[in-house]
Parts: C-alpha cells; sequence; structure tokens
C-alpha cells in the first residue's frame, strides 16, 4: 500500500469502472489523512457527487459509501496506472493519476 498511497494519495485521478450496468467514469482524490475518495463521477450521462470512506483490509483498499457495506479490491500499478481487481480476478476499475 506504501506505492499505491506515494502514486495516488491526494492527486487527481481518472477513474473507469468496467463491471457495472451502466459506463461509469469519475474525476476522484484519494486522502489517506482524510480517510476519504471525493469527487465527481458520471454514471450513464448523471453526474453524482462522490464522498465514500477508504479504508484498507490486509492488502486490498476498500470504499463505502454511507450506510453501504465496503467493496474491497486488490490495487496493481502499472506506471501511473493502478488496477482494482476483484477477489474472483476481474477488473473492476482502471484509473489513471494526473
Amino acid at each position: 500500500m506504501d506505492e499505491f498511497k506515494a502514486l495516488a494519495d491526494g492527486k487527481p485521478v481518472k477513474v473507469e469502472i468496467l463491471d457495472l450496468e451502466k459506463p461509469v467514469s469519475a474525476e476522484l482524490v484519494w486522502s489517506w489523512k482524510k480517510g476519504t475518495i471525493t469527487g465527481k463521477a458520471d454514471i450513464g450521462g448523471k453526474t453524482i457527487d462522490v464522498k465514500t470512506k477508504l479504508t484498507f483490509k490486509g492488502d486490498k483498499a476498500c470504499s463505502a459509501g454511507k450506510g453501504e457495506k465496503p467493496s474491497c479490491h486488490f490495487i496493481y500499478i502499472d506506471g501511473d496506472k493502478f488496477y482494482e481487481v476483484r477477489d474472483d480476478m476481474k477488473v473492476h476499475a482502471v484509473s489513471t493519476v494526473g
């Protein structure tokens, strides 16, 4: 997680979520200090504000909206990109920092 923190902490991140029913893209900021992921997301053409809780469970990063169960993913880094991968090894999201 140290490599992930160095890459993404406090920086703008462009996210494409691949495993939902509608196309989702977002511009987010991951903050370790605040324990949040914030920004704006476009879900099938509708823009929403994002503010979720950021936690870690072993070697996974987890996010959860208010009243939601955390969703946790393995993080794989490739240059300025990182991949969030589900337990079944399918890619949940591709994110580019900067």
